[in-house]
């Protein structure tokens, strides 16, 4: 009794193929997968953002001397205007409305990220005792690589009730 048996399977140049297709695929779709990866970074970054203006008013309420934002570069100290390096949310214990080091203590550090911007005027944002600003503040937040009339550009509004406000915008370079 012999029994032969059929050997089932892909030759080479089927496989060749089928990478090739897959390549060509893959080739089409990535142009339209860069869009979707640069929407969600400013999506999440704007979502972070929101999250610590959030954490700074609820600790000025909390502990009833205030808190506030400012921008950081090393998670332990305030740089100036540069928003780009990052940012920390402090208890302000001291009540003087600035970061200090022996003083005051760091509640979150946010560390930067190369392919979004964020400016604002302000140096430091800080919050009363009762969650509230001394004046209205915009911080805006845009992907570095922003293709025009994208909407990747957030620019986010403190009311002087500390409530925020988030808008889109389209890119202009």
């Amino acid at each position: 009794m012999s029994a032969s048996r059929t050997i089932r399977g892909f030759t080479l140049v089927e496989l060749m193929i089928t990478i090739a297709v897959m390549a060509i695929g893959l080739a089409l779709a990535y142009p339209s997968f860069s869009s979707v990866f640069r929407s969600n970074r400013v999506a999440t970054r704007t979502n972070t953002l929101i999250a610590s203006l959030n954490l700074a008013r609820t600790e000025a309420i909390r502990s009833n001397r205030g808190a506030g934002v400012c921008s950081s570069a090393d998670g332990s100290s305030c740089n100036g205007a540069n928003w780009d390096a990052g940012w920390l949310v402090f208890t302000d214990m001291d009540a003087d409305g600035q970061m200090d080091a022996d003083a005051d203590t760091v509640v979150r550090y946010v560390e930067a990220d190369a392919n979004l911007s964020l400016a604002s005027v302000e140096d430091v944002i800080v919050f009363d005792n009762r969650g509230r600003l001394d004046a209205e503040v915009t911080l805006t937040l845009e992907s570095t690589d922003c293709p025009v009339n994208s909407e990747l550009v957030r620019n986010l509004t403190l009311g002087r009730t500390g409530q925020i406000r988030m808008e889109k915008a389209p890119c202009t370079e």
